[in-house]
């Protein structure tokens, strides 16, 4: 990819698109990204790509969200403060997410890499500015990082459906890794993209449990998802007599159903010197002997 604009204007130029080609590019194995806001819609405009990103070995996604500048119409409704965001922002909106595959099969990748509070969990979410000092992040920023390789994303698209494929953004995507991942710049007061958003990390606070306890698990998505595995377990868990039947009879006799005992049959009988082998009942056991 060469440095450019995006602005969601074609397909080729859409934030989702870009984002996708990088996701799926195995030299990167982190990604980070900083947004003013965060929605499920916008994980399903890349989910297969992000599936297998962090299906991955060694890979780990970091979530930087802010908070926005207005307070939307049902928002304000439904009576929900600035100091409300973004938990009953992303409450409100997850519960009016219709049951369907799509956001079931996002909530699954969620509840599967997210972890609480686990500074390993390969998908890791902060909030800006909680408990320090409450600030405006209005940034978006995404990262894509690997040991010698990186490109970056400055501009407006949030990490939203609408922000990655709808609306008229622009960014700028830069692709020369020493400008992303520079540690220290020679030229006072400037900085690399990794430097930005490293400090911002560290000014955050870690949101992974809350999210998963108090806003994703109780929604109705996340409740289905949860009886959906909790199903799937039961019937793993649960065998019939006749199955526990057949892979007794599997354990001890399997060795029997070796490719190699039709050809000799002898070393499957007793081992007696009072034993006879007649020929009958070696065919009686083979199914292909041609009896006259």
């Amino acid at each position: 990819m060469k440095n450019t604009l995006i602005d969601n204007s074609t397909d080729t130029l859409k934030m989702s698109s870009v984002l996708k080609k990088c996701i799926k590019d195995e030299k990167f194995t982190e990604i980070l990204i900083a947004t003013g806001y965060w929605d499920l819609p916008g994980m399903v405009a890349i989910y297969d790509e992000l599936k297998t990103f962090l299906e991955r070995e060694n890979t780990f996604l970091r979530l930087i969200i802010g908070k926005e500048p207005m307070i939307r119409q049902y928002q304000q409704a439904v009576h929900l403060e600035r100091d409300d965001f973004p938990g009953q922002y992303l409450k409100t909106d997850i519960n009016k997410l219709s049951l369907t595959p799509d956001y079931q099969k996002v909530v699954n990748l969620l509840l599967k890499y997210c972890n609480v509070e686990d500074d390993n969990s390969k998908f890791q979410i902060r909030i800006y500015g909680q408990g320090v000092e409450e600030k405006f992040l209005h940034a978006k920023c995404y990262i894509f990082k690997g040991i010698n390789d990186a490109c970056g994303f400055i501009g407006s698209s949030n990490f939203t459906f609408k922000g990655l494929d709808d609306n008229a953004e622009l960014n700028y995507l830069e692709t020369d890794p020493t400008r992303i991942t520079a540690t220290q710049i020679a030229v006072a007061n400037q900085k690399s993209h990794l430097m930005w958003f490293n400090e911002k990390w560290e000014q955050s606070q870690p949101w992974n449990q809350t999210f998963l306890e108090e806003i994703l698990k109780p929604s109705p998505l996340g409740k289905k998802v949860i009886e959906e595995q909790k199903n799937t377990e039961k019937k793993i868990i649960e065998i019939t007599p006749h199955e526990a039947y057949i892979k007794f009879l599997q354990n001890v006799w399997g060795d029997v159903l070796d490719s190699d005992w039709q050809k000799n049959p002898e070393k499957f009988f007793p081992v007696d010197p009072q034993f006879k082998l007649l020929q009958y009942q070696i065919d009686a056991v083979i199914p292909s002997a041609i009896i006259i």
